[in-house]
């Protein structure tokens, strides 16, 4: 009975020291019984991507600080009332809407909306100034969204 224990806990530790090999081949052996990595990544995949959300459509959102500047000069009633000193920075960018903030020297920074106009394909200055900007203008729930909307 002693012998029977003894040959199988031999059996045991000749198995277990098997995965300690120093040949190349042993290895491949091993992992042949593993499910190999690309399966599981080929599982995984499907669910990874994300569908574009309707709110952030390539159309609008994101927008960069260079276009908005290009829309800003456009309104020529914003663009007189607003010094844009060395262009927009913080720029945000939500469900076709858009804030910006100027960058003038030695005054206050004013903050700058824009409505994206999916028809044209283009952004257009809404309103500016340093205080309300967004009031009476975005929805609660974007405003939420677009840095400059929450005073």
């Amino acid at each position: 009975m002693k012998i029977r224990f003894a040959l199988a806990g031999l059996s045991l530790a000749a198995a277990a020291l098997a995965g300690c090999s120093d040949d190349p081949a042993a290895p491949a052996a091993s992992n042949a019984a593993a499910p190999p990595p690309a399966t599981s990544a080929a599982a995984a995949a499907p669910s990874s991507p994300a569908a574009p959300s309707p709110v952030t459509a390539p159309s609008s959102c994101p927008v960069t600080a260079a276009t908005l500047e290009k829309a800003f000069k456009a309104n020529a009633q914003i663009a007189d009332a607003i010094v844009l000193g060395k262009g927009f920075k913080d720029v945000s960018c939500y469900a076709g809407w858009a804030t910006a903030s100027a960058q003038p020297t030695n005054l206050e920074a004013a903050v700058v909306l824009f409505k994206y106009d999916a028809a044209k394909k283009t952004w257009a200055a809404v309103s500016g100034g340093t205080d309300g900007v967004c009031r009476d203008k975005v929805p609660a729930d974007i405003a939420t969204h677009l840095k400059g909307c929450q005073n």
